[in-house]
């Protein structure tokens, strides 16, 4: 993978949104909210680029990442 964004080249980390603490608490307090919280950070979960966080990492092996490999960004 290729960041859109930084050009970092390597592999992406898992990024959930929210918070596992509030979604304990919730868990704790409150049994439909807490599974509707839960769903919401599994639906939520996305591949982020390891060095700036970014949302769009590319295949390396496509038209586009290959040319952000070589240094053209026009694209």
């Amino acid at each position: 993978m290729i960041c859109a964004r930084c050009g970092t080249v390597g592999d992406t980390k898992r990024h959930t949104k929210g918070s596992l603490l509030i979604e304990l608490v919730l868990w704790l307090c409150f049994l439909v909210p807490g599974l509707i919280y839960s769903i919401w950070r599994l639906t939520t979960r996305r591949d982020v680029c390891r060095a700036c966080g970014s949302d769009a990492p590319i295949p390396r092996n496509t038209p586009v990442g290959q040319a952000i490999a070589q240094g053209n960004r026009t694209l």
